[in-house]
């Protein structure tokens, strides 16, 4: 038995955000031949399975912080230390920008993150007239109908609540900003960060990544980790490609993601789950 374990994100999704279905469909037909399927993903539990449906698999998800068995069980979950979530909450609404904070039952956004991508926006396509507004907010917009996504008035009000924080998510189209935040949080003790596409970067525990939750799915399930399989496409993948035994990069990935690869597949327009699955992997 092979575990598989997804991407969703430039991986499984195609470019407007919606699984394709050819991969879903060689994802149930490698589960109907005994292997393990997961979805790996930066994404929360609750918003993986509303995009991928019927399908019964085990799920990682907001990047490693939880782990589900196929029915749904939490297996086990990393998340921020309470104090140091407190801690970067404020930071980020001192420093005025987009920010998500993943929770187990809802992605909370402060009530005026919109407002705040759209001055950003104008400002950046103000400086560079060559910059298509159109295209950048429609990769933007995505972040508004994640399933179980909620504003808040209050963000510190949730975490005095004794809610646990997965990770959090930074939107900025401020590059000076978003390097800055980066390095702030790549120095605290507690929290280190990622990402998964332009603009954004994801702070999580400092013991959370998508390689440490694949080892220990796959210690769950009794899978050697040289019997496991990943696919995906971007710097929140890495992890999982160097703890993998074969690392299959999707024709779309990022170079630091293609440089790990065993193999690359097609990209995520073009089906390449569904293609590594069925042809690369001869599943």
């Amino acid at each position: 038995m092979k575990l598989i374990a997804v991407d969703l994100d430039g991986t499984l999704l195609t470019s407007d955000s919606r699984p394709s279905s050819q991969g879903l469909d060689a994802i149930s037909h490698a589960v109907s031949k005994g292997h393990a399927v997961t979805l790996c993903t930066g994404r929360a539990s609750f918003d993986a399975r509303h995009l991928t449906g019927e399908l019964s698999i085990p799920i990682i998800a907001s990047n490693g912080a939880e782990v589900f068995d196929r029915e749904g069980k939490l297996l086990r979950e990393t998340p921020i230390d309470p104090g140091a979530a407190a801690e970067a909450v404020r930071y980020l609404l001192k420093h005025n920008v987009y920010f998500e904070i993943f929770c187990p039952e809802a992605i909370y956004s402060p009530s005026d993150g919109e407002q705040k991508l759209l001055a950003e926006m104008d400002m950046l396509v103000s400086a560079n007239p060559n910059v298509d507004r159109d295209k950048l907010w429609e990769s933007a917009k995505i972040q508004f109908v994640q399933f179980g996504f909620r504003g808040t008035d209050q963000p510190l009000q949730l975490l005095e609540q004794g809610r646990p924080v997965y990770k959090l998510l930074v939107y900025t189209f401020n590059e000076d900003k978003l390097n800055e935040i980066t390095q702030h949080f790549d120095d605290q003790p507690q929290v280190h960060t990622t990402s998964s596409a332009n603009h954004i970067v994801e702070v999580i525990a400092k013991e959370t990544d998508k390689g440490s939750a694949l080892r220990f799915l796959a210690d769950h399930l009794g899978v050697d980790m040289s019997d496991t399989v990943v696919i995906g496409d971007s710097y929140n993948d890495i992890s999982m490609f160097e703890a993998a035994g074969t690392k299959i990069a999707m024709g779309n990935a990022v170079d630091d993601i293609k440089r790990l690869a065993t193999v690359t597949t097609k990209t995520n327009n073009d089906h390449g789950v569904a293609y590594a699955i069925r042809s690369l992997l001869e599943i």
